[in-house]
């Protein structure tokens, strides 16, 4: 069964969440098709997974206009220790998403709860409408949620705006988020808000990929070795990606002298 379609535009795959009899509630079989879309968009040219027809610069996450997701389907929960499963597995997408070497936004419409809201500020920026809605219903439900999780969202929304969504059980507008934490765009054009952010992207995947594993690595504050990351900078000093990128940018300039 299908939870989630694919399409392009442009050089940008747009992932869109597709189970509208479910408010796009997130199952695990979604949660793998989504890492599935993330896999094709970024094998190499010789990989038969890869999404055909275009050299994918970055992907967009989205829900549709309506709604982006209802969180977790509380349909396949047990209420046992059982449904730690949901977590791990939606925690794997989230670094997945924080560690590929594309540019990842979420495209957030409509309701936005639970592990939707996780899943939305797992990637590099959010694009959000004025009218969406934001819940995390989770003391209401008498959970904890998982710790990974509110550590990454109180890191990208704001211990603020986490306490009001979480311990007062608030729900949120779009417009109500503060600044840096979502770019805000009309109703009805998050998705093209998004697109358009990735589309202007212009950088070497390999330098993306290791950018944003060092700023994972910040975020989880697993501890900050310099040399690590001095080692992957070198390579990167005299890869040919670099090379490349060197002498395009001085041709532009000289480009722009001559007019």
């Amino acid at each position: 069964m299908t939870d989630v379609t694919r399409r392009l535009e442009g050089s940008v795959l747009v992932v869109e969440i597709n189970r509208p009899d479910r408010a796009n509630a997130l199952l695990c079989r979604t949660i793998h098709q989504i890492e599935a879309a993330l896999d094709a968009a970024e094998a190499p040219e010789s990989d038969p997974t890869r999404f055909p027809g275009a050299d994918i610069s970055g992907v967009v996450i989205t829900g549709g206009s309506r709604r982006f997701s209802a969180g977790a389907d509380l349909a396949a929960f047990t209420g046992s220790l059982e449904d730690i499963e949901f977590d791990d597995e939606l925690e794997r997408l989230c670094r997945r998403i924080t560690r590929s070497p594309l540019p990842v936004v979420a495209a957030v419409e409509g309701a936005c709860y639970g592990a939707g809201v996780d899943l939305a500020w797992a990637c590099d920026a959010v694009a959000v409408s004025q009218e969406a809605r934001l819940a995390l219903p989770s003391t209401r439900l008498g959970i904890l949620y998982n710790p990974v999780s509110v550590a990454r969202l109180h890191s990208r929304l704001g211990s603020s705006v986490v306490r009001r969504l979480m311990v007062l059980q608030q729900e949120l507008a779009g417009r109500d988020l503060p600044p840096g934490s979502a770019i805000v765009a009309q109703p009805g054009a998050a998705v093209e808000t998004a697109v358009r952010l990735v589309q202007a992207v212009s950088a070497a995947r390999d330098a993306t990929a290791v950018t944003k594993a060092l700023l994972a690595s910040l975020d989880s504050h697993a501890g900050f070795d310099p040399a690590r990351w001095q080692a992957e900078r070198e390579a990167l000093l005299v890869s040919p990606a670099r090379r490349e990128a060197l002498e395009n940018s001085r041709a532009s300039i000289r480009k722009d002298q001559k007019t």
